[in-house]
């Protein structure tokens, strides 16, 4: 599989846990802006947030209409002042970040 196919969306998944002390009441308002800020960004398309209660971790999945335009939110989201109070309460060295094609998927009818 090349990972070419561009008649599907990027997706990007981003696991991460937060620093001690940080409450959900903290996070939620943090993570409001940042989906602000995301839902502005040339070829975004749609994000959903979950939480492994088991692992105590958070998992973010962003769909992007190109890896360019993922890329490019990536980049300016370490800039911007909109994403840096959710990027303070994140545990940066827990943070792992990929971006891949799906390859197939299903929805309810």
């Amino acid at each position: 599989m090349s990972g070419t196919n561009n008649d599907h969306h990027i997706l990007e998944v981003v696991t991460f846990k937060l620093l001690p002390g940080v409450t959900e009441d903290q996070f939620v308002e943090a993570n409001e802006a940042l989906s602000g800020w995301a839902k502005r960004q040339p070829g975004f398309v749609s994000r959903n947030l979950a939480y492994n209660e088991g692992e105590e971790t958070y998992i973010d999945v962003v769909y992007w209409e190109s890896l360019a335009a993922a890329q490019c939110a990536n980049d300016l989201s370490m800039m911007s002042e909109e994403c840096a109070p959710m990027f303070g309460m994140c545990d940066m060295e827990s943070i792992k970040l990929v971006h891949a094609v799906p390859v197939t998927s299903a929805v309810a009818v």
